[in-house]
């Protein structure tokens, strides 16, 4: 009644600077999804997917309900849109575009997650990015960045049980992840390392400390315990599973008593954590209501809004415009003849590296003149940019089977090639049904190799972005332990690392990347 008594005396409102700035959102976050849908899909898969990664369809309806609790405090200011928020999408569209170029899932769901915070600074300001700091934050579980722990947790849990069975009085064994006891040899697999129930608690954690607590030593402490406690528990875990198997039988161990015994006692241990948790709750006190504010029109400050919306468009169009890249012809990369060995020869022990979408690969075997054990070369070449179906870091691209070996343990060497040339390569021993194999391998980038797979990505996106032509390629060299001296394989394996000539494959073969890391046994 009051704006229409108003618009007769010729008086006209100013919007609401909130209802500005929520219609903006609103249009930004539609846009997002719309421009970014195949990175939601990819997201959607993983989840759905990946067993370790199903609690993240939880995280963004939990980020919701919590941002609407706040949305009271929300109202108390008027929006301020912020130019550094606009300079954050900018920034994340550009990661967004570099791991599309080159296929880098983990960045483009990174990116796509991070806009939405950085959208709220672009449309409402640094005051409301603060207030909704934890549910924005809490977005980040949504993205599956957890693979990169299966390994080290995978080491943890089999020394923690290895300890604690030596403490008990069973005779035990460790090699590597194998725990080796008088009634059977114990493998410590992926699923073993308890990735699953470590990113699912830490995340839980998170938000039951968020509601809970008011004192933010509470938040940090019992965040910290809900990482810890299922570390701690899947090593006990391991532990009673290799027990009971040693003491009652085998078949109490395996099969479905295993997975019963496994989500019995993740779910005590997650229910004994929230009592605990539960007992230590700060009180909850009234928040006195702070007074809404309609504020005044943002001004100027709105040209911000459609600078972030053009920059959301900007990189799928950029993206759209480089799909169209032919892809390279195959070729035909023959093994070469090494000075002072045998070879090559087709391979015969079983070892089967997987690299789809090669531009060439081949695979073959050498031995010492006069006999020997053999030792045995890869290597696949990936020509021109990175792109789906053609990548050579990626899901599925391995220097083993994962199907028909295991890992039991891991290491980096410093190796010397031809003219003087220093690599840091990475080892991997090796477990499957013939026995036990080192395998070393490293990543080239025309002339710079190393044997990590993040700088191997970074010197890759360099080279996309300046538009050069683009070779990467693997190297992996294999032999089998058996029951001879793991130095005297590496010895071998080095050996034939040094027989490498540059002049073999200059665009490919061994780089000039010197690695810091030092030889470690």
């Amino acid at each position: 009644m009051n704006r229409v008594i108003a618009a007769k005396a010729g008086i006209f409102e100013r919007v609401s600077g909130w209802t500005q700035a929520v219609i903006a959102f609103a249009i930004a976050a539609v846009v997002l999804l719309a421009c970014y849908w195949s990175t939601v899909q990819s997201l959607v898969w993983v989840w759905g997917h990946d067993g370790t990664y199903q609690y993240a369809f939880l995280i963004f309806p939990l980020s919701l309900w919590t941002a609407f609790n706040l949305r009271h405090r929300l109202r108390a200011t008027a929006p301020v849109p912020s130019i550094w928020g606009v300079a954050a999408v900018a920034a994340l569209v550009f990661t967004w575009y570099c791991g599309h170029l080159l296929d880098v899932n983990l960045a483009q769901h990174f990116a796509f997650v991070a806009l939405f915070p950085a959208l709220v600074l672009a449309c409402w300001g640094w005051r409301a990015l603060r207030v909704l700091a934890f549910p924005l934050g809490y977005l980040l579980f949504a993205v599956p960045w957890g693979d990169a722990l299966v390994g080290p947790l995978q080491d943890i849990t089999a020394h923690f049980a290895v300890r604690a069975l030596e403490l008990t009085g069973t005779p035990v064994l460790l090699n590597g992840r194998e725990i080796v006891t008088p009634s059977a040899v114990w493998m410590v697999a992926d699923a073993c390392s308890g990735v699953k129930f470590f990113l699912a608690c830490t995340a839980l954690g998170c938000l039951y400390a968020y509601l809970m607590y008011r004192r933010w030593w509470k938040r940090v402490l019992f965040v910290v315990l809900a990482a810890v406690v299922p570390i701690v528990a899947n090593g006990f875990r391991v532990y009673f599973t290799v027990l009971i198997g040693d003491t009652w039988g085998m078949k109490y161990a395996t099969g479905t008593d295993h997975l019963i015994f496994g989500w019995q006692f993740f779910g005590t241990v997650l229910v004994l954590l929230l009592l605990a948790g539960w007992f230590f709750r700060d009180r909850v006190v009234a928040r006195e209501a702070l007074p809404a504010t309609d504020g005044r029109s943002v001004g100027t400050r709105a040209l911000l809004w459609p600078a972030a919306l053009a920059l959301l468009v900007a990189g799928p169009l950029l993206a759209a415009g480089n799909t169209a890249t032919p892809p390279p012809e195959r070729l035909d990369v023959a093994a070469p003849v090494l000075t002072g060995w045998n070879g090559p020869r087709t391979p015969e022990d079983g070892w089967r590296p997987i690299f789809k979408g090669a531009t060439g690969q081949f695979q073959a075997e050498y031995r010492v003149p006069g006999g020997g054990a053999a030792v045995e070369l890869f290597h696949a070449i990936y020509g021109g940019k990175p792109r789906r179906g053609h990548t050579l870091i990626t899901y599925g691209n391995n220097v083993y089977d994962p199907a028909r070996a295991r890992i039991l343990a891991s290491a980096s060497r410093r190796v010397a090639f031809a003219e003087g040339l220093d690599v840091t390569v990475r080892e991997l021993s090796l477990a499957d049904e013939n026995g036990t194999r080192l395998v070393w391998y490293w990543y080239c980038v025309d002339r710079r190799c190393t044997a990590s797979p993040v700088l191997t990505k970074l010197w890759q996106a360099w080279k996309v972005l300046r538009g050069d032509d683009l070779r990467s390629s693997v190297w992996a060299v294999s032999a089998r332990v058996d029951n001879g001296d793991p130095d005297e394989v590496r010895a071998r394996l080095r050996a034939l690392a040094r027989a490498l000539p540059v002049a073999q494959a200059p665009d490919s073969a061994l780089g000039r990347g010197r690695d810091t890391a030092e030889d470690r046994p």
